[in-house]
């Protein structure tokens, strides 16, 4: 078989070896993620920029200047001098340079982006608790987590499973996964009880043979969140009583005030 009769590669399709520049947040965390698990399941090799939060500030401001993102967040892909921003418009580039994961006619596609735009709303609540407050964790668990799931779980009923669109994997499965993931509630008894089409996505896409190896991969060598760290994040800042080391508390706040403004959409 001559060389010009091969397939392409996934990477020859999108036209090269992406950077992804991204938080580690938690290790699994954030919308960078949604990327990194779209990569593993493509077949798409990539550099994974891993950036620690205390970096942040600086460049923050490179990436501004720069015209990376005038916008000033995270993540940016660069792909062949070009950089590219924007979570879910960067999925949809990707399947549409790939021709798959996103629909195979209008249809579809209207409705991958429609259960991919709740996505959305759902982060928009999530993204409120990375300060620490226990009041916007508990408004996000009682509002918007069960307001969000009971849509997916609507929709998912749609091609019956056990993905948005039935049997064809899309990249609205990998934003529905990853809102499980940051939520905690992959691991939770009562998803399979209260939203069974949505537990069913999760377990078929942490099954897909790609995702399956980069879990596994992730939860060996890639740091995770603690469950001090976990249950750290979930109670409320208080006022400190006079301490010994006052300047690290007031660094830990606004390193906590950089994450959360950082993550915004």
């Amino acid at each position: 078989m001559s060389s010009a009769s091969l397939p392409l590669t996934a990477n020859q399709l999108i036209g090269g070896t992406p950077t992804l520049t991204y938080f580690n947040v938690a290790g699994t965390k954030g919308r960078g993620e949604l990327l990194r698990l779209f990569f593993h399941e493509a077949g798409i090799a990539f550099v994974d920029n891993r950036v620690q939060f205390a970096d942040w500030p600086a460049l923050k401001a490179k990436i501004v200047a720069s015209g990376a993102n005038p916008f000033g967040s995270l993540p940016v892909l660069e792909l062949n001098g070009r950089n590219y921003t924007q979570s879910l418009p960067l999925l949809r580039l990707m399947a549409d340079k790939l021709g798959k994961y996103a629909g195979s006619n209008d249809d579809e596609r209207y409705f991958v982006d429609q259960v991919a735009d709740i996505y959305i709303d759902w982060r928009r609540s999530w993204v409120t608790t990375l300060g620490g407050s226990a009041e916007a964790l508990k408004t996000h668990q009682t509002e918007a987590l069960p307001r969000c799931y009971a849509a997916f779980e609507f929709f998912l009923a749609k091609y019956d499973g056990p993905f948005v669109l039935g049997t064809d994997f899309s990249y609205a499965d990998i934003a529905l996964y990853q809102a499980l993931n940051d939520d905690g509630s992959l691991e939770s008894a009562s998803l399979a009880a209260q939203y069974p089409r949505l537990a069913a996505l999760a377990h078929a896409t942490a099954a897909r043979p790609n995702i399956a190896k980069y879990l596994e991969f992730r939860k060996q060598y890639i740091p995770q969140a603690t469950p001090a760290t976990a249950k750290a994040a979930s109670e409320p800042h208080t006022a400190p009583a006079r301490s010994k080391t006052p300047r690290l508390l007031r660094g830990i706040r606004r390193l906590l005030d950089t994450v959360r403004r950082a993550l915004r959409v």
